[in-house]
């Protein structure tokens, strides 16, 4: 009977387990606290209100001579009226328009970040204090988020899909599961679950493994490339990898629930209207994920993929980990929501992950033996003969 806080060997205490992988992805940390709890979502909106207004004013600031900047309304703009009324737009409307769009994207989005806590108090004392309460209430967020996760797991990945393995399936998997966990010195292993699903992956989680009907139908039930997955996968659980995923989804959870449920959205209503809709009223949240927070994550995502990866090396299963990425140019790591689709992302291409597994001394040349067979080129040629 598996126990509902099992964490892997080396660990002497749960606390000990979760604050490691509180600490396993510094800079990624980082980017999800400041993300949903520093009002960059909305400072990228105003940056980008910011980039027109700053674009329209410039333009027509720059034919302007003297006192008579432009536009009456563009004046009563908070901040930009200020720019305007300045001599850095006289330059000529082209040159002006491209400073305005500089200083209106800079204007927005430092006024964005910074005037949201301005209304909340001028006093640096309260300020701070209202600084240090954001970041308490978020560490708190991601440790409840991270228990919470810890502890449904199992319920969580069944409702997804999951199933326990068949009496076959056991008798191919536990055995190569468990010489696997022996060999990178595991005095035990997370459950395995098997998912019907056709799309080749694997996933570790904190007290499961999962692995799809796909992988092992690609790999037609080769035991070498999947203990190669397994020793890839026990290795993210042993380095508490998972945990580490939990407390920072719990850390941005604001930015995470809306982006989970936005994408969800454009993938179940494909209305071009709708999309249209979705896309004007959630660009800076994507924005935010896709050019801070996956940037922020995507170091030690890498890194830790690279790790994993030497787990299997490790091991002794070189050859089934290089047959696996040859296969897939793309991570076999499986995602399960949009957020997990947007970090895994980050993960490095699977050809500089080749390049990292190769065994001194040895030649491998192009194309690589183990990648699928290319399709042969088709020249479409007519029987009848030309006049």
């Amino acid at each position: 009977m598996q126990r509902l806080f099992t964490r892997p060997p080396g660990y002497p205490t749960f606390v000990s387990w979760i604050v490691t992988g509180m600490f396993r992805n510094r800079r990624g940390a980082i980017g999800a606290f400041i993300a949903a709890w520093f009002n960059l979502p909305l400072a990228v909106f105003v940056g980008g209100l910011g980039v027109v207004y700053g674009g329209i004013a410039g333009y027509f600031g720059g034919f302007t001579r003297g006192n008579d900047v432009g536009p009456e309304f563009l004046m009563e703009v908070p901040v930009l009226g200020s720019v305007l009324s300045g001599s850095v737009l006289q330059v000529g409307g082209l040159l002006g328009l491209l400073v305005g769009v500089v200083l209106g994207a800079l204007a927005g989005f430092f006024g964005g970040l910074f005037v949201p806590w301005a209304l909340v108090t001028t006093e640096p004392v309260f300020a701070a204090g209202y600084f240090v309460a954001q970041i308490i209430v978020a560490v708190l967020l991601g440790l409840l988020y991270t228990v919470y996760g810890v502890a449904t797991e199992g319920w969580r990945l069944r409702a997804a899909g999951c199933r326990e393995p068949s009496r076959r399936e056991r008798e191919l998997l536990l055995p190569i599961l468990v010489d696997c966990a022996m060999r990178l010195q595991l005095n035990g292993h997370p459950k395995l679950l098997v998912d019907d699903s056709r799309e080749a992956n694997a996933v570790c989680g904190t007290r499961h493994i999962v692995i799809s009907c796909g992988l092992l139908d690609e790999f037609d039930y080769d035991p070498e490339p999947i203990a190669a997955v397994l020793c890839h996968e026990l290795t993210h659980w042993r380095n508490a990898d998972p945990v580490s995923g939990l407390f920072i989804r719990g850390l941005g959870l604001p930015l995470y629930l809306a982006y989970v449920f936005v994408t969800w959205l454009r993938r179940t209503f494909r209305h071009p209207l709708l999309s249209l809709v979705l896309g004007l009223g959630s660009w800076p949240l994507l924005l935010t994920v896709r050019y801070f927070v996956m940037p922020m994550q995507a170091a030690g995502g890498r890194a830790a993929e690279y790790l994993a990866d030497q787990g299997a090396i490790w091991t002794g299963h070189h050859t089934g980990l290089r047959q696996v990425l040859s296969r897939f140019q793309r991570s076999f790591d499986g995602a399960r929501d949009g957020w997990e689709r947007a970090v895994r992302a980050t993960h490095p291409p699977n050809e500089l992950r080749l390049e990292h597994a190769e065994a001194p001394g040895v030649d491998y040349p192009l194309p690589d033996r183990d990648s699928p067979a290319r399709p042969l080129p088709v020249v479409v040629s007519s029987s009848h003969s030309r006049d």
